[in-house]
């Protein structure tokens, strides 16, 4: 059975489960006159609405400042391009992480080296970081994954003893402590993505965080010389905010796979613009956008509502957490929960709960039947891409525990409507009635 027919077959299947879980949380709750003032921004290329959006997203952090980018990844790539890395010069990735940040690093002529993950965490391991640091590292990026914070306070010695500079990287990651701490607030930096799969939905876009007003204020400067998305990629882009909104809930999640196969035919026989920034697989794509550029002030503009109701939302998300967590010991089975959910150092605003287990093959089928499998993260080393992880750099055996653990992992979204918990708990709750554990697989 070939690919295409699978994913199609797979679609239609979903299409008829109800509830069904996905990643993505859309914007069901914006209201009309709320549609009215963010269509008023389409197009438009610069906006107070966007400074106002970096303001108050700094403060959901820290008392640092944040500048916005239509991607993470070309904050990223800015942020470089500040600190005159060159092909001189190497930064340790993650190695489970996306494709696009590879990319990134290449792009500005550096070369990615991967650090393994630790398995409380599925973040950045200090142990292993070490490991990789010669005269060449200029950069080390610590990873917080699924929103739990990674071992940074000593990844923070370690780039301090050698005078390396250290990005947070926290796109999966926003609101979390460690010992009352924010994560961002570590490193010289944090690059906070706002990906319809992240924490804030804003469709696409991203941000540089800092409490350095020097590397700030610089940031600030080469961003207002960026060019901004074309007004039909961003119209195209509200049509899918607009698909999602509807969609991007359990009772209709499983028609958005339908959905998904209708506008690539659309756009393929009928014509239509591109919505995603989805053109970073691989390292030598011709990209349809510029690459950096601005973040459409329309979408600002949805950052702000999102902002708006944080506070209620990562309420919600950390009780789904506790009754997921509380769900998974009532049913004895509990063990395959990474440490990290039992650390009282670490307070975690989830977006996924996360954790890896070597499942009997009717409970997997079960587990996949109320998730979206294909958005699972980091069953691979690195996602994302549509190149051979050679290509970007990756040689098997550089991450041995990420790539014995990676085809075991499982992700429950967190990001769900609070109207929905009761109905993922209690599909969960069937998934766990049954004595499924086949083996404790854990490193």
């Amino acid at each position: 059975m070939n690919n295409r027919f699978k994913y199609i077959l797979n679609s239609a299947r979903q299409a008829l489960l109800r509830p069904y879980f996905g990643f993505i949380h859309g914007h069901a709750y914006l209201h009309k006159d709320d549609w009215i003032k963010i269509k008023s921004l389409v197009g438009l290329k610069s906006d107070d609405v966007t400074d106002v959006f970096e303001s108050q997203f700094a403060r959901l952090v820290g008392e640092g400042e944040a500048v916005s980018y239509a991607a993470a990844r070309m904050g990223f790539y800015e942020l470089m391009r500040h600190l005159r890395i060159t092909k001189d010069n190497e930064i340790i990735l993650l190695g489970s992480t996306c494709a696009v940040m590879v990319n990134a690093v290449i792009r500005v002529g550096a070369t990615p080296v991967f650090s393994d993950i630790d398995p409380e965490t599925y973040g950045s391991s200090a142990g292993e970081i070490v490991k990789h640091i010669t005269q060449n590292t200029k950069m080390i990026v610590a990873q917080h994954s699924f929103g739990i914070p990674c071992d940074i306070e000593k990844i923070v010695e370690l780039a301090k003893e050698r005078k390396i500079f250290l990005l947070e990287d926290c796109a999966l990651t926003l609101g979390s402590k460690i010992n009352g701490i924010t994560v961002g607030n570590f490193g010289d930096a944090a690059i906070f993505s706002t990906d319809h799969s992240k924490p804030l939905n804003t469709m696409i876009g991203g941000l540089i965080y800092t409490k350095n007003h020097l590397l700030a204020s610089h940031l600030k400067v080469t961003q207002a010389k960026l060019p901004s998305l074309s007004k039909s990629r961003q119209l195209a882009l509200l049509r899918r905010i607009m698909i999602e909104s509807h969609y991007s809930n359990p009772s209709y999640y499983g028609r958005l796979g339908l959905i998904n196969i209708y506008e690539i035919i659309r756009k393929k026989y009928f014509g239509g613009n591109r919505d995603f920034l989805d053109e970073d697989s691989g390292v030598d794509e011709a990209f349809s956008y510029p690459y950096p550029s601005k973040l459409p002030p329309f979408l600002a503009k949805i950052g702000l509502f999102e902002i708006a109701r944080w506070k209620d939302v990562k309420q919600e998300r950390k009780e789904l957490l506790s009754s997921l967590i509380l769900t998974f010991v009532e049913s004895n089975v509990s063990s395959p929960l990474p440490q990290c959910y039992a650390n009282l150092k670490l307070d975690i605003v989830p977006l996924r709960l996360a954790w890896h287990f070597e499942y009997t093959e009717d409970v997997e089928q079960k587990i996949n039947s109320l998730f979206d499998e294909d958005w699972v993260w980091f069953r691979a080393p690195i996602i994302a891409t549509n190149v051979s992880l050679e290509v970007l750099g990756y040689r098997k055996g550089n991450c041995p525990v990420a790539e014995r653990i990676g085809p075991q992992m499982f992700n429950i979204p967190c990001n769900v409507p609070a109207k929905f918990h009761n109905n993922l708990i209690e599909s969960v709750e069937g998934v766990f009635s049954e004595k499924f554990l086949k083996k404790r697989s854990r490193i």
